[in-house]
């Protein structure tokens, strides 16, 4: 079978979508062009290696660089990381919690819960710029 390749939309069109009314002259992506066979076995449906992804080289299917992450993805992914660090905290300290409201907390879990909420307000106020240098850390879970 063969299959067209549009840098446009960045993907491959089965032929039969080109004589099957699926498109018509008009809808049929202009820059659409024939691939070669180790073309179609390299690029389509296959997982593309480390640091690149599907793009186009003069119109043709290639493997292309990642773009580095923007300030702004970076800072979405460290605060992504921040709650899904501190929905895990709350989830550790929910039973000392409840143990701690009807008053019968040992004193060994007294200092887990404490341990824990001093963890979880260090992951809190962690500005986000800092989270997203390189040498920066996640502060360590207590023990």
């Amino acid at each position: 079978m063969n299959f067209y390749y549009t840098a446009e939309f960045n993907s491959f069109i089965s032929e039969k979508y080109k004589t099957d009314g699926t498109y018509t002259d008009k809808s049929w992506p202009g820059d659409a062009v024939l691939c070669t066979a180790g073309e179609v076995n390299i690029y389509r449906g296959t997982t593309s290696p480390a640091g690149k992804k599907l793009g186009s080289v003069a119109g043709r299917p290639a493997w292309v660089d990642v773009p580095p992450l923007t300030r702004a993805e970076m800072i979405a992914i460290a605060e992504n990381e921040r709650q899904r660090l501190i929905v895990n905290a709350d989830a550790i300290m929910l039973d000392w919690r409840t143990e701690l409201m009807l008053g019968e907390i040992s004193d060994a879990n007294r200092a887990k819960l404490s341990a824990w909420l001093a963890y979880k307000n260090k992951v809190k106020s962690i500005p986000a710029e800092e989270a997203i240098t390189v040498e920066f850390s996640w502060p360590d879970q207590p023990a």
